[in-house]
């Protein structure tokens, strides 16, 4: 039996695939699972430990879909469901095609406040597309592993930047593709300086190349506490440096699902979106800090700026509050 995936992006949602995989290799332990993304989510899929073999699906190209072709998949399984998908699965010509239904419009009546009941886990709307199967599932979570030498590097990296010294690690990622799913910088830079020494804190930095302004304004908001490694980082070394973190703060992102999938303690901000779409970080360890004004969510995904013009729901949470979440945090774990 042959299976080959379709999710080409992106990280969060790439991430939250991941039990799928599981209960497929559970069920068929023989079979060949293989999995289509994008280059950028190689490594992201790479830490899954069940699949067979990674395809990069760039620009089309022939070569891909050439090997694909030779393989003759019994079934593909679209979790994308987009027109990009639909091309390709035409192109494969399956014996079987499995869907996700992702309830897009029933979350977008959320934000227009017509309805009000939570959506579904995006996991267990993944988890749907296998029922035809008849795979049972309940609501799993997912779980990565990091590469071990990936882990190796970013020690080392760690002990270069002096941040090896027993202080618990609280890694941060304040940007995001959507501006209203940022916490603002000078919010950040005002909870970092108001951590005692005595809590014995050692903050890091992290995101995208796009996200590094953000991270200047905070290290010199904090009179250089924080430790920038913004931009520095590939897909496969950022999952690591995860693993190394000892808490993880970040917005509605892709990097809220590594956390989770790794299982570390975080603080998960959600601004313009809301865990009532379906996207909280599936982990245990994981606290909301939320507004829960009667705006939220205005956005399935976020969006350049606020619709009503105020951004209450990032500005009503105070520094403070975001201190006591890290305090609560470290008690419980550490």
């Amino acid at each position: 039996m042959n299976f080959l995936i379709l999710r080409l992006s992106s990280l969060g949602d790439i991430v939250l695939t991941q039990p799928v995989t599981k209960l497929l290799r559970e069920r068929y332990p023989a079979a060949r699972i293989d999995y289509l993304t994008k280059p950028a989510y190689r490594e992201a899929v790479a830490a899954f430990g069940t699949i067979d073999n990674i395809y990069l699906h760039a620009d089309e190209k022939k070569a891909t879909f050439s090997d694909l072709r030779k393989v003759h998949y019994d079934i593909l399984i679209d979790l994308q469901t987009k027109i990009n998908t639909w091309i390709i699965k035409r192109k494969l010509h399956s014996k079987r095609i499995l869907t996700c239904n992702k309830q897009h419009w029933r979350r977008w009546l959320l934000t227009k406040k017509v309805i009000r009941k939570s959506n579904q886990t995006m996991v267990n709307l993944y988890l749907h597309a296998l029922r035809d199967l008849g795979i049972n599932f309940h609501d799993i979570e997912p779980k990565i592993k990091p590469d071990e030498e990936q882990r190796k590097s970013v020690r080392r990296l760690l002990q270069q930047k002096n941040l090896d010294t027993g202080n618990r690690i609280i890694s941060i990622f304040p940007g995001s593709l959507h501006p209203t799913k940022q916490y603002p910088p000078d919010r950040i830079a005002a909870f970092i300086n108001s951590i005692p020494d005595d809590w014995n804190c050692s903050f890091l930095l992290l995101g995208s190349s796009a996200e590094r302004a953000l991270t200047l304004e905070i290290v010199e908001l904090t009179d250089h506490r924080a430790v920038d490694m913004c931009g520095d980082l590939k897909l496969g070394q950022m999952i690591a440096m995860i693993a190394e973190t000892d808490v993880v703060i970040s917005g509605d992102t892709g990097p809220m699902h590594v956390a989770a999938a790794l299982g570390k303690p975080q603080i998960a901000i959600f601004g313009a979106t809301h865990p009532c779409l379906g996207f909280s970080p599936r982990n245990d360890k994981a606290v909301i800090l939320s507004a829960e004004l009667d705006c939220q969510p205005c956005s399935l995904h976020g969006s350049r700026k606020c619709p009503r013009g105020h951004f209450r729901c990032m500005l009503t949470l105070k520094p403070e509050q975001l201190r006591d979440k890290l305090k609560e945090q470290l008690n419980r774990y550490f």
